[in-house]
């Protein structure tokens, strides 16, 4: 069985980011903060290709046949 598709990018969901207030990222000057969402309502999980947020995801309703 394939894993999901990020329903914003289409990438396999095959790895999931349980991070809802982001991360720091290195531009090569200077460090910047990027984000999951841009919204105070933050979804538990992101997307690793495109950090949007899966907000009615959950990798535990995700069961093979």
């Amino acid at each position: 069985m394939d894993a999901p598709t990020c329903p914003h990018c289409s990438a396999p969901l095959d790895v999931v980011l349980d991070l809802p207030y982001g991360y720091w990222g290195w531009t090569g000057e200077r460090y910047e903060l990027q984000f999951t969402n841009t919204t105070v309502d933050v979804a538990p999980w992101a997307c690793r290709h495109c950090l949007h947020d899966l907000r009615d995801f959950h990798p535990q309703d995700v069961v093979s046949a």
